[in-house]
């Protein structure tokens, strides 16, 4: 039996709020002890070893899931543990808590701040713009988590700054947010630069360029 099959079949507890796309909704969770006894397969995709069979493994099958709501299943994570001596809800909130770093990688490498292209050439130039960078992100989940009406306009707003389109239902990303941002603090810093009879002229010459057409 799979261990999506086993998650099916067992009872779930309400443990606590966390937040799962800026909105606050219940993490729910459930474990079980199970042996593993799948054949172990080489992690090299052209190896020619057949896979490996062995004594099973007994291990704690820990499964939370986030629900809106009406029930709806937003998340759900099936984690493998050998972890005996901490409660299920615990090990299910340092899954959490890891998936938020996880989320800040992200932004931080290829979704976002693109920091495996970086150029700086010592740990001081390095550091410097990590900060930078992380501050960046945590204003963006500081926007992401916000749930008055006013920081969901400027979601809005930096979404179509952004140029990202969203999936059905899905109001935005955290990258979407970040480049959103971005856009925006170049905006302003071009307000203070130029006066708006100068950014009208600037208007007009790039308009002699694009046909009219913007």
């Amino acid at each position: 039996m799979t261990s999506k099959a086993v998650a099916q079949k067992l009872t779930f507890s309400k443990t606590r709020q966390v937040t799962y796309h800026g909105k606050v909704h219940w993490q729910w969770v459930a474990e079980a002890e199970v042996s593993l006894t799948r054949r172990a397969k080489p992690s090299q995709k052209k190896s020619k070893k057949p896979p490996v069979s062995g004594i099973p493994v007994a291990a704690r099958l820990v499964v939370s899931r986030v629900l809106s709501a009406d029930g709806e299943v937003l998340a759900e994570w099936l984690l493998l543990t050998n972890v005996t001596d901490v409660d299920a809800a615990t090990i299910a909130l340092w899954y959490y808590w890891r998936w938020q770093i996880e989320c800040f990688f992200k932004l931080v490498k290829s979704a976002g701040h693109q920091l495996e292209v970086w150029q700086q050439e010592s740990a001081l130039a390095i550091a410097k713009r990590l900060l930078v960078a992380s501050m960046a992100c945590v204003t963006v989940w500081a926007i992401a988590a916000d749930n008055s009406t006013e920081t969901e306009a400027l979601r809005t707003f930096l979404i179509k700054l952004s140029g990202r389109q969203m999936r059905h239902k899905k109001e935005f990303t955290n990258p979407a947010l970040l480049a959103g941002l971005w856009v925006f603090l170049s905006m302003l810093e071009i307000i203070e630069a130029y006066s708006q009879d100068e950014l009208s002229r600037l208007k007009e010459t790039a308009l002699r360029f694009l046909g009219g057409v913007v």
